[in-house]
């Protein structure tokens, strides 16, 4: 547990005298001992949750209790073997993340599931991974952080959990407003903040902070605010979130929106989906705010039992101005990735189907994704940013499909971790005392199998049917492919 200094948070908590009785400050206070209980979303891309779910406790001796606002999710309040060391969360099977973080995107309505996204500060891709999720990735969301140092552990985030339709770009999210306005049916704003969260945690110490501080970071915050609004499309939702409590970078913010664009914004009513009262604040300490701001959530750490966090969920009715601009631009030839004529592509969807009976043609055109090559290399590339971003520089886009070796496929080990459970055929059993030597990344030595080993790539399995990954069968030993743990 972070140590937390206790003139820091008996200064923060000073600030909110006017609002917290002094039972509630005690309340605060006391909890900050007590440790915050891991979060867990199922992958819903991978495996049935609640199969899923129950196939985890019952292996780790986890005890669970439902996250009731937000779907596939859970609490896990006592762990026999930690969560963040187990196979499954390293092959992208579940996330771990507090139950504050999961209340953003459980706002929005994803009823038509093929809805163009813009995450405007994504890193670290929690909130991108359950965006996914709530769309079955059927949608297409434009994953943008401004920090290039974060880019990196959003891809990794992004291509462990087996997304495809999906683009990650580096940008100054200040200016997608005037890139691509009215272009997103939803956009996710997880404004950059203070972190006074009034809950510390190892992965959010409380820090100290400054009035000068919160006034810069609203400046910025009211900034992407606009730039998100004018992104989103009529009719379409915005949800913005922080992870600090303080009213400057919460309410303060939406308040000047609503009072500079008072026809065009609604903050919605979403406290019927939540299990607790969490009402925002109409007022602070000199400052009156829009009535409206009653609707948005204050997740208050002492009545929810998380974090402090802070969400709005609102709706675009009229146009906001916006100055176009056009947009950075690289001609999508330059990425070296070009496409594959018919021929090609059922070479390779025949060769899949044959090795494995999976019928990969089929799931290009439900999920309107297209196969695409780069020297060696094969990708699976998504539709919508093909029709509508193509010239917009990326830094990650789809999933690679796999290599050419030899005249064969090998399917990438994110391909085979998100469809492996689909396959009917090319898959290898490891007996049960083989498994933590296959999960140590060490290769099996004289499997035991009928197949002839001629070099094949197989999805293996243990004795209950998990996928454990793609190994390639040669004489004498099964080659481990799992990805190596970076130390």
């Amino acid at each position: 547990m972070a140590e937390t200094k206790p003139d820091r948070l008996t200064e923060s908590l000073q600030r909110f005298t006017g609002i917290l009785s002094s039972a509630e400050i005690h309340q605060i206070t006391a909890i900050q001992s007590a440790p915050l209980p891991t979060g867990i979303r199922i992958n819903p891309l991978k495996a049935a949750p609640l199969t899923a779910i129950q196939d985890l406790a019952d292996r780790y001796k986890w005890q669970l209790k439902p996250i009731l606002f937000c779907d596939n999710a859970w609490l896990i309040e006592s762990a026999e073997f930690p969560p963040g060391k187990t196979i499954e969360h390293r092959l992208g099977r579940y996330y771990l993340q507090d139950a504050a973080s999961m209340v953003p995107v459980s706002l929005f309505d994803f009823s038509q599931p093929d809805h163009v996204i813009l995450d405007m500060a994504a890193s670290p891709g929690g909130k991108t991974t359950h965006l996914v999720d709530r769309t079955l990735d059927r949608g297409f969301i434009l994953a943008n952080d401004a920090s290039q140092g974060r880019i990196p552990a959003l891809r990794s985030v992004l291509a462990t959990w087996g997304a495809i339709n999906l683009a990650v770009t580096n940008f100054p999210g200040e200016a997608y407003g005037s890139w691509f306005p009215e272009t997103f049916d939803r956009v996710l704003l997880d404004a950059p903040c203070s972190m006074e969260n009034l809950r510390p945690s190892p992965s959010h110490p409380l820090r100290e902070t400054t009035q000068s501080e919160r006034l810069r970071l609203q400046e910025r915050q009211v900034q992407l605010l606009i730039s998100g609004l004018q992104a989103l499309k009529i009719g379409g939702q915005l949800v913005y979130a922080t992870c600090s409590l303080a009213p400057e970078e919460d309410e303060a913010v939406i308040n000047q929106v609503v009072q500079a664009y008072p026809n065009a914004i609604r903050v919605e009513n979403v406290s019927k989906n939540l299990p607790f009262k969490a009402p925002g604040l109409t007022a602070f300490e000199t400052e009156t705010y829009d009535p409206s701001l009653i609707q948005t959530l204050r997740l208050w750490p002492h009545t929810t039992g998380m974090s402090g966090f802070f969400c709005a969920l609102l709706s675009k009715h009229n146009s906001i101005p916006a100055s176009p601009e056009k947009p950075p631009s690289r001609k999508f030839s330059r990425t070296h990735l070009e496409p594959l004529n018919q021929a090609q592509q059922d070479q390779i969807c025949d060769q899949i189907s044959g090795n494995y009976h999976f019928d990969l043609c089929t799931l290009m055109e439900d999920m309107r994704v297209r196969l695409f090559s780069r020297h060696a290399g094969v990708f699976i590339i998504p539709e919508v940013y093909l029709e509508n971003f193509s010239n917009l520089p990326f830094e990650f886009i789809g999933m690679s499909l796999g290599q050419w070796n030899g005249g064969q496929l090998q399917p990438s080990h994110e391909f085979v971790s998100r469809f492996g459970s689909q396959f009917n055929a090319g898959f290898i059993q490891i007996d049960d005392d083989q498994v933590s030597q296959w999960i140590a990344g060490r290769d099996i030595r004289h499997p035991d199998t009928s197949l002839k080993p001629s070099g094949q790539y197989l999805l293996v399995l243990d004795g209950t049917g998990r996928n454990l990954g793609m190994g390639k069968l040669l004489p004498k030993r099964l080659r481990n492919m799992l990805p190596r743990i970076s130390v």
